[in-house]
This record gives C-alpha cells, structure tokens and sequence, in this order.
C-alpha cells in the first residue's frame, strides 16, 4: 500500500477523532503516573482505536473488485440464493446472482452492441434450461452455425437430443419441417398471415385493403378447413392467382358442404369478383381483380413455397407443431437467414412470432397444471431484424401462460423501428434489464435514464490567498506597512446522479454487464461462457435431425395437380380471344 493510498482515506470527523483520542489516552495511561490505573485499561483503548483507525485506512481494500471489471459499481446485496437461473458472478464481491423463476416469468431484456456477450448470457439461460428439463425456443437472428452446433451439444451432454427441434429455411438438410398457417382458426391464421404486410395504421387507404385482404384471408382458411383439406404455402399462392383453382375450391364445398356457412360466406366473396354478362362465364372469376384486394400478399406468400423456404414449409404433415412442442418441453431452435435473404426471413420471423403468439394464447388456456413447469424460455436474439408490433401482447400477458421472454437487441432504435409504443411496452413489461456496453452516445443516456438517479454528495474546495503592502509618500522615515492572508473552504451539496452513467455503460468489457432487476437494485456481474470439451464434442458428432412418423392427411395438392390450371393467366377459359372481348365492352 503506498503512502498515497493511505491519504485518499480522509481521515477526519468525528468518529476518527475519537478513535485517535482512544489510541492516545491508551498510550498515556502507560506512563508511570497512572499506575495505579488497571494495565488491561489502556490496552483495551489502544485495541479499539486502533481496529478502527485501521480499518477506516485499509478501506479501499475491501472497494476493490475480486473479478475484473473496467467500472467500480458496487452491486445490490440478494438475488444471490441458487433459486430459478444464474446470470453471472457480481464483479466487487464474486457472488453468483440468480433470478428466481416467480420474477424470470416477469420477462427480461438485453442490450448491448455486437460481440460485447449478448449471445453468451443468452447461452447461459440456454444451458441451464436444457439442463433442468424445461422447454425453450431460441430465435437466432444471425444464424451462427456454430450456435446450432452449440445447441446439440448442449442437449446431447443433459442426454435430451431427442428433444431438439430446428428450423432452418436457410438449409433444409439441417431442419424439421413447419407449416405456420396449418393450425389455428381463420381469424388466427389470416393474423399470421397478415404480420408480414408492413403496419397501415397511419394510412387509411392502405388500412383499408388490408382489411379486405384480412377478409379474404379469412374466407379461404375457412374454406380449405371445411373442405377438410390440408394446405400450404404454395396450396395459398395458387388459390390468389388462378381462377380455375378457387372455383374448384367452389365447386367442391357446394357438393360436399353446402349448408356450410363457409361455403356461402366463400360464394359471397368470390360474388363480387364473378365476371357474368356472357353465357357460360357466370361463375368465372376476374382473378386479376382479385389479386388487387389480396395486394402483395400473395407475392410474399410465394417466398414461402418456393426455393429452400418451400422444402421446409411446404407441408401438410409438419415435424413441428409449435403449441404440441411447448407443452412437450421441446428446445427448439429458429435459425433466420438475415444476412443472406434478409426480407424473407424477416418476413419468416414475423409470422413464427404470429404463430407463437397464438400457442402462448392456447398455453394460456390450459389448466395451471399443464402448463410449462419450469417456465418455457424464449430467447431472441437480434429482435430488431424481425420484430411486430403484436409481440407486444406476449410482453405483457406471458406470465400468466408460465413464459419467460427474453429478447436481445443492439440498440433501442431497433424496437423503435416497429413503434416508439412498442418500446414503450416492451421496456416497460421487463422485470429484468440486462445491459452490455452500449456503442451509441444516444442508447447509453437513455439506458442511464433507466436505471435511474441517486442522490450524491458534490465536494467543493477552494483557497484563497492575499499579499498587500503599503508606504506613506509624505515620510522621511522610510515606514511602510505589509499584510498576508490566506485560506481554504471546503464545501458541500447534495446533487442527483446517475446510478450508472452512461460513460460507464459504454466503458463495460466484454461477458460484463449492468443488471437492473425489479426497478431498484443494480448489479455489476461478469457472465460465464458455457463450453463443451472438445473431446466430448468429437463423440457428440454432427447434428442428427428428428424426424417423426405422420398420420397421413388429405391435402388441397393445388402444385401437384398444376398442369390443370394452366393455359389461362387472368380470366377463365378462352384465352386471349375472350380476354380481349371483355376489355372492348
């Protein structure tokens, strides 16, 4: 300890002064004229004032932090009972600190710039998760092979690779295969369906042919689940560009439903479509003009049945049913191909987050006993490249459905891209903020705000110092007169400060970060990789998809049986020919 840590101690007040006087008087009263003083007297003075005389020098001993951390944040004091999941060891004093699972379901979020531990705290949870028997959805936005890799390993060592499901459009070789539209009734699936289209709440002419494709939507579903069809993507995409598919639809619910009330509700959309006036063309159906009320829907819809996206969705018996997988205690993990097909796997993105919010309503349903035990993790790693304004529901009625949410994001401009509302709830529906080092000037003070003020005391010393001097002009003598002063005053105010200022949010490390749990308790934590021996993963070897066996279904087959829907684009039969008839008159 060198001699200028001693002065940053201060030693000073009134408390110290009275140590010191203990220590003096123990001194004194050795001195033969207090002998008849009792000898264990002055020794008991000189040990008390001595214990605190040097505890109060060797102070900024117990101030210096046991892990390495680039801030001195003195941490909350609980949180550190082994109760629900461990976030990582305070950095001051080592202590582990666990977030039980009654405030995990409160849902959590975590920021921080690329590569400062985002995904390593997400591992964390991950792996205590698998571990303990609980189901969990990670939602990668970045799709790292090496996470996938990850992952499998992690079920393999807790001996639950059956439990593993992935979706991977980005690579169907190494996926299950999901259909989100197949499940749900009309209301939901249109809702899925209609998350990919951008928001139209402040454009009442766009709002009003999505309403109308919502309507259209809804008509179809209802009518492919009372034809008793299986359907998907592709099934979807024909039904919205070729005439001679939607009026087989037609035709069929008239011979084998007709009292259905979807059949009359599907005669009376495609009503209003019918291009009539000639005979023989009464039922046929001005698909061009339809296509106008359904927008870009169908073109979005197509993304999904084709290419690698069609070899994972396009089926009517899928690996994943995702509300069967949650109450399975499934892991399952959702690989988006951001970089690479950014627009459709945002659009991906967008109706899983659809198709998860309608299982959580379903969870939400079931008896308290079926429910999830432990609490079904969700993580979602880089939010911003796939979030919707309706996740936002999730946020705030999960935890009556035993989830734990847990989105990850670089900034909080990425939430603010889908609504500044959206923010808002989402912020204020988490429980638990975890913050890495901040890259932006704008998200650090924002996140400071968050965390919040304290009142600090602001010192002030000053000193002052004067010379004057003075001679008479009218002596002989040569007298005169001369004056010094000086002085020192040491001020003090209360002053409110940050807790944690954004200085310190953009000087954090990597694996450290701020935690701020229930509103008021800080806690500087260092967060532990979790890693598999490499011995042990060369036995894991690469991943092995699950695959089950299905119970064959009747499908809408609208690809398979194309070649009878070809041979006109826009109208029904007849050609170009009878197309041209109709635009004369």
């Amino acid at each position: 300890m060198s001699m200028d840590q001693i002065l940053r101690s201060k030693i000073g007040g009134f408390k110290d002064t009275l140590a010191l006087s203990s220590i003096g008087a123990g001194g004194l009263l050795t001195s033969p004229f207090f002998s008849s003083v009792p000898s264990t007297l002055p020794l008991a003075l000189g040990a008390v004032g001595g214990a605190y005389v040097g505890n109060r020098v060797f102070d900024f001993w117990k101030n210096q932090l046991l892990l390495e951390s680039k801030i001195n944040i003195r941490s909350a004091t609980d949180l550190v009972k082994p109760d629900g999941m461990l976030f990582g060891y305070t950095t001051d004093t080592g202590q582990p600190v666990y977030i039980p699972d009654e405030d995990f379901m409160r849902h959590g979020f975590i920021l921080g710039q690329s590569g400062v531990g985002k995904t390593v705290m997400g591992k964390l949870m991950m792996f205590q998760q698998i571990q303990r028997g609980g189901g969990l959805t990670f939602i990668d936005g970045k799709m790292n092979a090496d996470d996938i890799q990850t992952i499998y390993q992690y079920c393999c060592w807790a001996g639950r690779e059956q439990d593993l499901l992935i979706l991977n459009p980005g690579n169907p070789s190494v996926s299950n295969t999901y259909n989100p539209i197949l499940r749900g009734d009309p209301d939901e699936v249109a809702s899925r369906i209609l998350s990919i289209i951008p928001s139209t709440e402040n454009n009442p002419g766009a709002d009003h042919y999505k309403q109308s494709a919502n309507q259209g939507i809804t008509t179809l579903v209802a009518a492919l689940q009372a034809a008793g069809l299986a359907y998907n993507f592709i099934d979807f995409t024909i039904l919205l560009m070729n005439h001679k598919a939607i009026e087989e639809l037609e035709t069929r619910l008239k011979k084998t439903q007709p009292h259905n009330p979807a059949t009359k509700n599907l005669s009376l959309f495609l009503e209003q479509y019918k291009v009539g006036g000639k005979p023989g063309m009464e039922n046929m159906v001005d698909i061009k003009r339809m296509k106008e009320t359904f927008g870009g829907v169908g073109g979005r819809m197509y993304m999904f049945g084709t290419g690698k996206f069609g070899e994972v969705m396009n089926t009517y018996t899928p690996d994943i049913d995702l509300f069967e997988a949650i109450r399975a205690r499934k892991i399952i993990y959702v690989a988006l191909p951001t970089m690479g097909k950014n627009e459709a796997a945002a659009n991906f993105g967008k109706m899983f987050l659809g198709d998860f919010r309608t299982a959580i309503s379903w969870v939400q349903a079931l008896p308290e006993e079926e429910r999830p035990n432990p609490p079904h993790l969700n993580f979602m790693d880089e939010l911003g490249s796939y979030a919707v304004h309706s996740l936002a529901r999730p946020f705030e009625q999960g935890r009556s459905a035993q989830m734990a949410l847990f989105p990850a994001a670089q900034t909080l401009a990425n939430l603010d891209v889908v609504s500044p509302d959206f923010k808002e709830m989402v912020i204020g529906n988490t429980w638990t903020k975890i913050f890495f080092k901040i890259g932006t000037q704008a998200t650090a003070e924002e996140c400071a705000d968050l965390i919040g003020m304290k009142i600090g005391i602001a010192k002030s010393l000053s000193g002052t110092h004067n010379e004057s001097s003075s001679t008479p002009l009218l002596n002989v003598a040569p007298e005169g007169g001369t004056g010094a002063a000086a002085g020192i005053s040491i001020g003090e105010r209360e002053q409110e400060e940050y807790k944690v200022s954004p200085d310190d949010l953009k000087a954090l490390g990597k694996g450290e970060c701020i935690i701020q749990y229930g509103g008021d308790q800080i806690f500087s934590v260092r967060v532990p990789m979790i890693t598999i021996d490499r011995k042990l993963q060369k036995e894991m070897g690469p991943i092995r998809i699950n695959h089950f066996r299905k119970i064959p279904v009747e499908g809408a087959d609208f690809f398979k049986n194309s070649d009878k829907y070809l041979g006109g684009s826009g109208l029904p039969t007849g050609g170009r020919k009878k197309q041209t008839e109709l635009r004369d008159e």
